[in-house]
C-alpha cells in the first residue's frame, strides 16, 4: 500500500480500490479527450497535429493505467501495469515530435534531423527498459526527458524567437507538470481521501488544459 492511500469502497458487491485517485485520474483524462475535440480545428500545422494526438492517447493511456492500476489492480494483478506503462512510454512521445516540428523552420536541417534520431533512439530505449526493469519509473524518466528537456527546451527557444502563444502555453504547461511530480516525489497529501497521487493529478490536468490553450490560441493567430 503506498502512503496514504485511498481506502477501499463497495458498491454493492463490486470492489473499488483507491477511488478518489480513479475520480481524478478520469478527471485528467477528461482534459485530454476535451483537448484532443477541441482543437479539431487547429490540426492546421504537423506540430498541433501531433500536440492533438498526445491529448488523445494520453488520456487513453491514463484510463487504462487508471482501471488497471488502481480500480482494479486487485483482479488484473501487478502485471497487468505493463499496458499502462507502454502506452503511457508511446502517448508521451507524440509531444517529443510535436515540439521539434514546431521549431523546424527556426533551425537547421541537419538539428532537425539530428532531434528526430535521437527521439526515436530514447522511445525505443525506452520501450525497452519498461519491459527490461519493470518499473514505472521508466516512464517517469521518458516523461521527464519528453516535456521537461525535448518540450520545455525547444519550446522556450521557439517563444524567445517568435512569442508564440503555442509555445508560451506548452511552457505553463511543463510548469504544471513539474508541480504534480514534486507532489508525487515528496508525497503532499491532505489526508487518506486526498492524497499525493490525487493532488498530482488535478496538476496534470491544469497541465494539459494549459497545453490545449496553447494550441487553440495558436490556430487563431495564424488564421
Amino acid at each position: 500500500m503506498t502512503p496514504f492511500q485511498n481506502p477501499t469502497i463497495y458498491i454493492g458487491g463490486l470492489r473499488i480500490d483507491e477511488p478518489v485517485t480513479t475520480i481524478t485520474d478520469f478527471l485528467f483524462v477528461g482534459v485530454c479527450v476535451f483537448a484532443f475535440f477541441k482543437t479539431a480545428s487547429a490540426s492546421n500545422t504537423p506540430a498541433q497535429n501531433l500536440y492533438r494526438w498526445f491529448f488523445l492517447l494520453t488520456g487513453i493511456s491514463t484510463f487504462i493505467a487508471a482501471l488497471i492500476g488502481h480500480t482494479f489492480l486487485y483482479y488484473f494483478g501487478n502485471e497487468a501495469k505493463i499496458y499502462g506503462w507502454i502506452t503511457g512510454v508511446i502517448s508521451i512521445s507524440f509531444s517529443q515530435f510535436a515540439a521539434i516540428h514546431h521549431v523546424k523552420k527556426r533551425i537547421h536541417q541537419t538539428l532537425f534531423k539530428f532531434l528526430i534520431a535521437l527521439c526515436c533512439i530514447e522511445i525505443v530505449i525506452a520501450s525497452i527498459a519498461v519491459f527490461w526493469f519493470w518499473t514505472f519509473k521508466v516512464v517517469e524518466i521518458h516523461t521527464a526527458f519528453s516535456l521537461v528537456l525535448i518540450v520545455g527546451t525547444l519550446e522556450l527557444f521557439y517563444y524567445k524567437k517568435t512569442k508564440s502563444n503555442l509555445s508560451l502555453f506548452m511552457l505553463y504547461g511543463v510548469g504544471a507538470l513539474i508541480i504534480a511530480v514534486l507532489c508525487h516525489v515528496f508525497k503532499i497529501a491532505f489526508s487518506v481521501w486526498f492524497n499525493h497521487a490525487d493532488l498530482a493529478h488535478i496538476f496534470m490536468a491544469i497541465s494539459m488544459y494549459l497545453m490545449y490553450l496553447g494550441v487553440s490560441k495558436e490556430n487563431r493567430i495564424s488564421e
